[in-house]
């Protein structure tokens, strides 16, 4: 039987992506101990912006703080705490902070860790795909 687990994103070291964005690994296979729905929480600093991305795989989004321009292929969606985004594979995506002081912050959503290149960049970088603060 598969063990109970329970995250407390305060805990979780964050991975240094960018000068503005940082991600911490919440819940992987690893994490879980079993096959799990991958989940990623996600920092853009105030003023930040990603890079555009596509992939193959469908994700979804869940705003959790501040607010940010959405950018899918040609469209641009404001979001704001509490809304949800599906974004499926092929689609062109990015952010852009709307604060330049506050940090927005949105829960990623993916089925499988091989389809996220953050969780590829952390394992390659720590060799291993979750880190706690405790750890160096």
């Amino acid at each position: 039987m598969t063990e109970k687990k329970v995250v407390d994103p305060a805990r979780v070291k964050p991975f240094i992506c960018d000068d503005s964005y940082s991600s911490k690994l919440l819940m992987d296979d690893f994490v879980a101990g079993t096959k799990a729905i991958n989940i990623n929480e996600g920092t853009l600093k105030g003023g930040g912006s990603t890079g555009a991305g596509v992939h193959e795989e469908n994700e979804i989004y869940y705003a959790v703080k501040g607010e940010a321009v959405l950018h899918l292929d040609e469209e641009e969606f404001d979001l704001t705490p509490g809304m949800v985004v599906f974004i499926p594979g092929g689609v062109e995506h990015a952010l852009d902070n709307k604060s330049e002081t506050e940090d927005f912050v949105l829960l990623t959503f993916w089925e499988d860790a091989k389809f996220n290149g953050v969780h590829h960049a952390r394992i390659k970088a720590w060799g291993t795909s979750f880190k706690t603060i405790d750890e160096d």
